[in-house]
């Protein structure tokens, strides 16, 4: 066994290991919450998605880990408190267009007020002008930024990996994305075709800008 799939598998395994025991930086609960492990350049991201408690925009970041969207896309911005990802065209301006419909796919703004920007590791959609122009693009925070609290669809917590998040330099590339376990409401295996199940096909909202803070 090549010891960087080794590696993967054993982050894999601790992290189905830690759920009971770990709880996400934002404080908020969920043992049945779906966990995507996202290997990068740098090494493994293990995040728990919180699907009961943001089903739409958790519903969209599960079908598209999915279908593989994510595999290959670069994070194209780092900042002393946070990496941000997940843009098909690699310099902050994409969107997901579902290859089904030709159309892009725009969320609006889901805030829980259970979920705020208080700790490290706080995985959220990021957005141009209009705060429901969410589409693919995702940030993960280095530090607490509570200044983003209601501003921004927080939809995960790193479990394990911020080294990875810490190390992670402009340029450097997802190279997979897996759903570890389905939860509750997440999608496993790959392939797309629309969306996942128990989650309604967002409406399409017109953006104001590019992606981005």
């Amino acid at each position: 066994m090549k010891a960087g799939f080794k590696r993967l598998w054993l982050s894999m395994l601790s992290a189905v290991l830690v759920l009971a025991l770990a709880g996400p930086p934002t404080g908020a609960q969920g043992a049945n919450d779906p966990v995507v492990v996202m290997q990068t350049t740098k090494g493994p991201i293990v995040m728990r998605i919180y699907y009961g408690l943001v089903p739409t925009t958790a519903g969209s970041f599960l079908d598209l880990v999915s279908r593989g969207f994510y595999n290959g896309l670069t994070f194209h911005r780092v900042e002393g408190w946070v990496i941000q990802g997940g843009d098909p065209n690699g310099n902050g301006s994409g969107v997901f267009v579902d290859p089904n419909t030709g159309q892009p796919r725009y969320l609006q703004l889901e805030a829980n007020r259970m979920l705020r920007h208080n700790a490290p590791g706080v995985v959220a959609m990021a957005h141009g002008k209009s705060p429901n122009s969410n589409s693919c693009q995702f940030y993960i925070t280095k530090k607490p930024s509570p200044a983003l609290d209601g501003q921004y669809s927080i939809f995960g917590g790193v479990l394990q990996g911020m080294e990875v998040v810490y190390a992670i330099q402009p340029g450097d590339r997802i190279l997979s994305a897996q759903i570890m376990n389905a939860g509750g409401g997440g999608r496993g295996g790959g392939g797309g075709g629309g969306g996942p199940r128990g989650v309604r096909e967002p409406q399409p909202q017109q953006p104001v800008g590019d992606s981005g803070f």
